[in-house]
C-alpha cells in the first residue's frame, strides 16, 4: 500500500505538472513563492538582469526611478506571472514621443542581459533613441517572445536573422526611421509561422529581391507594413502556386519605388482584405477590375501616383467601404461621373473622400447629400465648375469640406450650411463663390478653421463669424470686404492662432493694445486701416500692417518675445525707431521701409568697457543674430553703415536704399554677413572706395549702390561673385526675403515679386564716381540679368568679350567716357531687351544685327556720340572706312589731333622765321619777290592755255 501510495502522489504531481504548464526548471520559482506568501517577489536572477540592464542606459526622465529594491515585479514597466513569477512582459515604450522622455545608451552597445528573461513574452522598447547601435542578438534566444516592437528607437545597422528563432512571435514591429534599419534577406520570416502582424515600415529593403515569396508563407499573416522601404519590384507568386495571405486584412506599400502598370500585381486575389494602402508608388495605368472581387475592403488609399481614369464600373458589391483616397493622380475625368460609379450600397458608409489634385472636372452630384456618414470631403486643387448643391447641407457629419482652388460660382445661401452641425473645417478659397446670408443668421456648427480666401465674401464683414469663437485659423485674405473692423473681432477671436484679413478695403482703427490676444500670427496688410500702431500681442511670431495709412510713432514698449517677422512697410511711421526693438532678439524678418523714420538707425549693440570698436555680439542673445532680412529703405534715416550688423551672420537681403546714410561700406561686410545675396544702398551718400573683398560674398547675386558718392576704380576681382558667374539651383524651401521689390532696370522702376526677383542677377553701380576701364573680368559674371554703369566717369573700351554675357536683359552704360568702337559682340546678346550707350565718346560703325534692330528707341540708343555712323543714324559711313581700311583709320583716330596740332605749330614757326630773316637782308627780300613773279607768270600762262583748250573741245564736240 505505501507504494501504491508513492506511486499515486507521483501521478498526481506529473498531472499537476501537465494541467499548469509548469517546468522543472520553475519549481524553484513556486516554492519561493509560497515562501513568500504569495506576495510576487520577482526571481533574482531575473532582477539581477533587469538591473544589468538598467545600468547600461541613460535616463533623463528618471522613467526607471522605481527600479530598486527587491520586488522587480512591481517597477515601472515591469510585469509578472501571478502563477510562476517569471517577468513576462516589458515595457518601456517611449509614450511621449520626444527625446527628452527617451531612454538611450551609455555605452556603444545594448546590455545582452535582457537574454535572461527567458520567459518574457511581451517586449516593447519603441520610441526611444538607443544610438543607432545594432539589434541585440540575444534577443533571438527569447524563444518565448510573443510580441516584440523595436520601432522608432534608432536601432541601426542590419536586421539579425537570430529574430527567427522567435518561434512564437505573433507580433513583429521593426519600423523607424528611413535608412536606420536595413535587410538584404528575409529568409528569416519563413521561420515565423505564426505571425499575424509584421511591420517592417522604412527598413531599407532595396536588396531584397525574393520579398513577396517570403512573406507570402506567412499564412497567419493578419497585417502587412512595407511601406517606404525602397522596394522596387512588386513581382507576383509565381503562377504554379496561390497566395497563402488567405487571412490577411491590411496591406500597406506605400511609398516605395514600383513604377509598373498598377494593374498586374498580386495583391488583387486577396479578397480578404479591408485595407489596401498602395499610395506613392509611381504606379501609372487604370485601376483594374479585379478591385470589385475585393468585397471585404473599407480602406483604399491610391493616393500620390499615376493613375488615369475612372474606377472600374463593377463596384457595386463593395459595401463596406469607408475611406477612398485618390488624391494626387491624373485622374482627368468628370468628378460627377467618378462619383457615379461608387456602390449605392457604400453610400451610406463612407466616411473619407479625397480627390484632392486629382485632375477633375465637372460639377458635383446633386445626389451627394445621400452620403450621410461622410466625415471629410476634399477635392481642392482641381477644375470642378457651376454651384455646389444644396445637398452638402444635408452631410450631419461632415467635419471637414474643403472645395478650394476651383472654378465654382454661384450663391451661397444659408440652406448650404444648415445641417452641418458637426463642420469643424470649412475651405471654398480661390473660387468665385459669392455669399447671401442675412446679417442675424446664427450658424449651427462651431469652425475651427476657416478659409475663404480669394473668394468675393464682401463687400460687408460676415456678423454670422462673432458667434465662431473657436476658430483657430481665420484666413479672410483678398475677399473685397470693404467696411469696418467691427468691434465684436478683437473679442471673438481674441484666442485665434491665425487671423489674416489682408488685401481688402477695411477700415478704421486697430484698438490701441492687443496684448490680450492669443494670434501668433496677424496678416492686416493691404488695407486702408489708420490710426497707431497698436501694442504687440504677447505671442506674436509674425505681423503684417504693411500698406496701410497707420501714422504717429511706433510703440515705445515692443514686448514681443517671440517675435520672428515684423512688416509695417508703406505707411506713414514717423519718429525715430524705438530702442527696446533690440529685444527683438528673434526677429528673422523686419520691414519699416516706405515710412517717414528719422535719426540714426537702431544702436543695437554693445561697446566695450575700454570704449572701443570692438563690439560684444553674443551669437545667441542680441538683436540681428537671426536676421534674414532688413528693408529700411524710403525713409529719412541717417548715420553710419549700421553696426549692429556684424553680428548679423544669417543676414541675405538688406536694403539700406532712399535714406541719408553716409561714410563708407565697411570691409567687415564679407566676414560677417557672409551669406548676403542681395545688397541694396542705392541712393544714399556713402563714399569712398568699392570694398575689394567685397567680391568675396560668395552669394551676392543682387549688388546695387546707385546714386551715391563712391570713387576709385571698379573692383577687378568681380570673377569672384560666384552667384554670378554659376547657375542658381531655387529650390521649393527657399526664403522669402520680401514679396515684391522695386528694381530699376530697361530704364524705369518695375515692382518684381519673389518668384521673378529670385532669378534675377543685377550689378547696379551707375551714378556714382567711378573712374578708370570696365575690367574685362565683368564677362565672367554670366549669369547677370541687369548691368547698369551709367553715369559714372569710366574711360576706355567696351570690353570685347561683353558678348559673353547671354543672360544679359538690360544693359546701360550711358554718360560715360568710353571710347573706341561699339564691340560686334553685343548683337549676340539674344536675351537683349534694353541698351543705352548714349553720351560718350564712341566712334566707328554701329554693329548690325537682328537683335540689336529690334531694340526699342533706337535712335536715344547711341544719341551723344559723334563719332558713331551707320544704322540707325543718319550719318553714313564712308567707303574709305569700311572694311579692312576702316579699321586702320579707326585705330588711328586717336591720333589725327595731335598730328593737326602739330603741323600748325610748325607752319607757324617756319613762317615766322622767314619773314624775320627777310627783314634782316634786302637782297633776300627782293630775290624772294622775283621768285613769286616767275611762278606767278608761269602759272597764269598753263591756265590760259589750259582754258583754251577746253573752250575748244567744246565747241568742236557742240558742232
Amino acid at each position: 500500500m505505501a507504494e501504491f501510495g508513492h506511486l499515486a502522489r507521483g501521478v498526481a504531481a506529473i498531472l499537476c505538472l501537465l494541467i499548469f504548464h509548469v517546468a522543472p526548471s520553475e519549481l524553484d520559482s513556486l516554492a519561493q513563492a509560497r515562501i513568500s506568501g504569495g506576495t510576487g517577489v520577482c526571481i533574482s536572477r531575473e532582477r539581477d538582469a533587469l538591473l544589468s540592464f538598467k545600468a547600461g542606459l541613460l535616463d533623463p526622465a528618471g522613467r526607471l526611478s522605481s527600479w530598486h529594491g527587491e520586488d522587480c515585479c512591481q517597477w515601472e514597466g515591469v510585469r509578472c506571472s501571478n502563477r510562476t513569477i517569471h517577468v513576462v512582459r516589458l515595457d518601456l515604450r517611449n509614450t511621449h514621443h520626444n527625446d527628452n522622455n527617451s531612454l538611450s545608451l551609455s555605452n556603444d552597445e545594448m546590455s545582452p542581459s535582457l537574454a535572461s528573461l527567458q520567459q518574457l513574452r511581451y517586449l516593447d522598447l519603441s520610441w526611444n533613441y538607443f544610438n543607432y547601435t545594432s539589434i541585440p542578438v540575444s534577443i533571438g534566444s527569447l524563444r518565448n517572445l510573443r510580441y516584440l516592437n523595436l520601432s522608432s528607437s534608432h536601432f541601426g545597422g542590419t536586421i539579425p536573422s537570430q529574430l527567427g528563432n522567435l518561434s512564437n512571435l505573433k507580433y513583429l514591429d521593426v519600423s523607424g526611421f528611413y535608412g536606420d534599419l536595413q535587410a538584404v534577406d528575409l529568409a528569416w520570416l519563413s521561420r515565423l509561422s505564426l505571425l499575424s502582424y509584421l511591420d517592417l515600415s522604412q527598413v531599407e529593403l532595396h536588396d531584397v529581391r525574393d520579398w513577396v515569396h517570403m512573406v507570402n508563407m506567412l499564412s497567419s499573416l493578419k497585417v502587412l507594413r512595407l511601406s517606404f522601404c525602397n522596394l522596387i519590384s512588386s513581382s507576383a507568386v509565381s503562377a504554379s502556386s496561390k497566395s497563402n495571405l488567405i487571412h490577411l486584412q491590411v496591406l500597406d506599400l506605400s511609398g516605395n519605388l514600383f513604377s509598373t502598370p498598377l494593374e498586374y500585381n498580386w495583391f488583387w486575389v486577396l479578397t480578404s482584405l479591408k485595407e489596401l494602402h498602395l499610395s506613392s508608388c509611381e504606379w501609372h495605368g487604370s485601376i483594374p477590375e479585379e478591385l470589385g472581387n475585393m468585397t471585404s475592403l473599407e480602406v483604399i488609399d491610391l493616393s500620390e501616383n499615376y493613375i488615369m481614369g475612372l474606377i472600374p464600373s463593377n463596384l457595386q458589391n463593395l459595401c463596406n467601404l469607408k475611406v477612398l483616397q485618390f488624391e494626387y493622380n491624373n485622374i482627368h475625368a468628370s468628378i460627377g461621373e467618378f462619383m457615379d460609379r461608387l456602390p449605392r450600397c457604400s453610400w451610406s458608409t463612407i466616411q473619407v473622400l479625397s480627390m484632392r489634385n486629382a485632375n477633375m472636372f465637372g460639377k458635383l452630384p446633386i445626389w451627394i447629400g445621400n452620403m450621410t456618414s461622410l466625415i471629410a470631403l476634399d477635392a481642392n486643387y482641381n477644375m470642378i465648375a457651376g454651384t455646389v448643391p444644396l445637398g452638402v447641407g444635408a452631410l450631419g457629419n461632415l467635419t471637414v469640406l474643403d472645395l478650394s482652388y476651383n472654378n465654382l460660382d454661384g450663391v451661397l445661401m444659408k440652406e448650404h450650411f444648415s445641417g452641418l452641425l458637426n463642420l469643424e473645417s470649412l475651405d471654398l478659397s480661390y473660387n468665385s463663390l459669392k455669399m447671401d446670408i442675412e446679417p442675424n443668421w446664427v450658424p449651427p456648427f462651431r469652425l475651427k478653421d476657416i478659409n475663404f480666401q480669394s473668394c468675393p465674401v464682401g463687400p460687408r464683414f460676415p456678423d454670422w463669424l462673432r458667434w465662431q469663437s473657436d476658430i483657430d485659423f481665420l484666413l479672410l485674405g483678398n475677399t473685397n470686404l470693404d467696411d469696418v473692423i467691427p468691434d465684436w473681432f478683437w473679442v471673438t477671436f481674441s484666442r485665434t492662432s491665425v487671423l489674416d484679413a489682408s488685401g481688402n478695403m477695411l477700415r478704421g482703427t486697430l484698438p490701441t493694445n492687443l496684448q490680450h490676444m492669443s494670434a501668433y500670427r496677424i496678416y492686416l496688410g493691404s488695407n486702408n486701416l489708420t490710426g497707431l500702431v497698436p501694442r504687440l500681442p504677447i505671442n506674436i511670431s509674425r505681423l503684417n500692417l504693411s500698406s496701410n495709412s497707420f501714422s504717429g510713432s511706433l510703440p515705445s514698449d515692443l514686448k514681443a518675445p517671440l517675435l520672428q517677422e515684423l512688416l509695417i512697410a508703406d505707411n506713414q511711421i514717423t519718429g525715430t525707431i524705438p530702442s527696446t526693438i533690440c529685444q527683438l532678439t528673434g526677429l528673422r524678418r523686419l520691414d519699416l521701409s516706405g515710412n517717414s523714420l528719422t535719426g540714426d538707425v537702431m544702436q543695437c549693440w554693445k561697446e566695450s568697457d575700454n570704449n572701443s570698436s570692438v563690439f560684444s555680439l553674443n551669437s545667441a542673445d542680441h538683436f540681428g543674430s537671426s536676421l534674414y532680412s532688413l528693408a529700411l529703405s524710403y525713409n529719412d534715416l541717417s548715420g553710419e553703415f549700421p553696426k549692429f550688423l556684424q553680428g548679423a551672420s544669417q543676414l541675405k537681403f538688406l536694403d539700406l536704399s532712399y535714406n541719408r546714410f553716409f561714410g563708407t561700406l565697411p570691409k567687415w561686410l564679407p566676414e560677417k554677413m557672409p551669406q548676403l545675396q542681395i545688397l541694396r544702398v542705392r541712393s544714399n551718400m556713402f563714399s569712398g572706395h568699392i570694398p575689394d573683398n567685397l567680391t568675396s560674398l560668395d552669394g551676392l547675386r543682387y549688388l546695387d549702390i546707385a546714386h551715391n558718392n563712391i570713387s576709385g576704380t571698379i573692383p577687378l576681382s568681380l570673377s569672384n561673385l560666384k552667384a554670378m558667374t554659376h547657375i542658381l539651383y531655387s529650390s521649393a524651401d527657399d526664403y522669402v526675403f520680401e514679396e515684391s521689390i522695386p528694381v530699376i532696370t530697361k530704364g524705369q522702376t518695375r515692382e518684381y515679386t519673389f518668384k521673378v526677383y529670385r532669378l534675377l542677377v543685377n550689378l547696379d553701380l551707375s551714378c556714382n564716381s567711378l573712374t578708370g576701364q570696365i575690367p574685362e573680368e565683368i564677362s565672367f559674371l554670366i549669369m547677370l540679368t541687369n548691368l547698369n554703369l551709367s553715369s559714372n566717369q569710366l574711360i576706355g573700351k567696351i570690353p570685347n568679350q561683353i558678348g559673353d554675357l547671354k543672360q544679359l536683359e538690360s544693359l546701360d552704360l550711358s554718360y560715360n567716357e568710353l571710347t573706341g568702337e561699339i564691340p560686334s559682340g553685343l548683337s549676340d546678346l539674344t536675351s537683349l531687351s534694353y541698351l543705352n550707350l548714349s553720351y560718350n565718346n564712341l566712334s566707328g560703325a554701329i554693329p548690325s544685327g537682328p537683335q540689336l534692330q529690334t531694340l526699342d528707341r533706337q535712335i536715344d540708343i547711341y544719341i551723344g556720340n559723334l563719332g558713331l555712323c551707320g544704322y540707325p543714324l543718319s550719318k553714313n559711313c564712308s567707303t574709305s572706312t569700311t572694311g579692312a581700311g576702316q579699321s586702320v583709320g579707326h585705330e588711328d583716330a586717336d591720333h589725327v589731333v595731335p598730328l593737326y596740332l602739330g603741323m600748325c605749330i610748325g607752319f607757324v614757326v617756319g613762317l615766322w622765321t622767314v619773314f624775320c630773316t627777310m627783314l634782316t637782308r634786302r637782297a633776300w627780300v627782293i630775290a624772294y619777290f622775283q621768285i613769286i613773279d616767275k611762278l606767278y607768270d608761269k602759272v597764269y600762262v598753263r591756265v590760259v592755255i589750259a582754258w583754251a583748250r577746253m573752250m575748244k573741245k567744246t565747241c568742236d564736240g557742240a558742232a
